[in-house]
């Protein structure tokens, strides 16, 4: 223990110290009243009656930010504008079923979240029955996640900056030519070493370039074919069919809000958005005057897609986006 004459020169010491930091200390000082005395008075820096530019993007890059992977925000708003990033851990569950016969695919192919989404194209002729494959992953996979509707196939821009990036160019015409499309993403991702690509439709779901490479399989199931029935593309009545499109919803509906699709890491850092007017200014004067869900990429310069272009692959070859 300190001997009885040290503590008066501590408790000394301590009070010096507690004096000089309240001397360094600066009060803090209220604006200046107005001339109403109103010091809450701001209208000298403010004016909350004027309306932002035209063309403000930056609340909606940090909104978009803000609903990556929540189901209703990028129904409402689906044509995408952003491109992430992103790493499925390992051990992550996934869903495939074959659409195109009893085959466990090994190259490109889709694979879903829910196996309530992957059920639907679970098809095969009613004696023989559908086969159901679920998949474990054994190594992070590298990908990107497009926001937005964007594995509804449509012409009208969900599908814009996918294509893009596939093709360069807006093909409309090939708005269902899927195998097309998984294959030249997936040509274009080879050199950067991308195991797939994030997208959501009725739910998400995953377009895988290597079935091999990072999954295995867990197990292999010969299932009843769900038949569906449909009317001018809309489900009928059949009391299958509305069981099997209740179950897609619900699963789905679990991924309404925040935190959205849990089992996509996305790495916000590595975050390219065509809302950037400082990366992609030939799409502001596309956007003026209209509704943000009437907003799209069609229409940006060549030289903002290759800007684009150059912004990922720099982003993708980075280590640290990835880890």
């Amino acid at each position: 223990m300190p001997s009885t004459a040290t503590i008066p020169k501590a408790v000394f010491w301590i009070f010096l110290v507690i004096g000089q930091v309240l001397t360094a200390q600066v009060p803090l000082t209220l604006p200046p009243a107005s001339a109403s005395g109103d010091r809450c008075d701001l209208s000298g820096q403010w004016n909350l009656d004027e309306q932002p530019a035209t063309n403000v993007t930056g609340n909606l890059v940090f909104e978009t930010a803000n609903s990556l992977l929540q189901h209703w925000a990028n129904t409402r708003y689906r044509n995408g504008h952003t491109i992430v990033p992103g790493t499925i851990p390992v051990g992550t569950i996934l869903y495939h079923g074959a659409i195109m016969g009893p085959h466990i695919p090994t190259a490109l192919d889709w694979v879903a979240t829910e196996p309530d989404h992957s059920m639907l194209f679970c098809m095969g002729e009613v004696k023989s029955g559908c086969l159901h494959v679920t998949f474990v992953v054994t190594r992070p996979m590298k990908v990107l996640y497009f926001d937005g509707s964007s594995a509804a196939l449509f012409s009208e821009g969900s599908m814009d900056t996918q294509d893009l990036l596939a093709w360069s160019e807006m093909k409309p015409e090939w708005a269902l030519n899927e195998y097309q499309r998984i294959e030249d993403l997936c040509k274009w991702g080879q050199k950067y070493g991308l195991n797939g690509f994030v997208r959501m439709q009725m739910n998400f779901e995953m377009m895988i370039c290597n079935f091999t490479s990072h999954m295995e399989v867990v197990s292999s199931l010969n299932l009843e074919t769900l038949h569906l029935k449909l009317d001018n593309g809309q489900p009928t009545e059949d009391l299958n069919t509305m069981h099997s499109t209740f179950e897609l919803m619900n699963s789905a509906s679990w991924r309404e809000a925040y935190p959205g699709e849990t089992q996509v890491i996305l790495d916000y850092s590595g975050l390219v958005s065509f809302y950037d007017t400082a990366l992609v200014p030939s799409l502001a004067p596309r956007r003026v005057g209209l509704e943000r869900w009437d907003h799209r990429v069609a229409g940006i310069s060549s030289e903002d897609m290759e800007r684009v272009k150059d912004r990922l692959a720099q982003l993708i070859d980075t280590p640290a986006v990835w880890m």
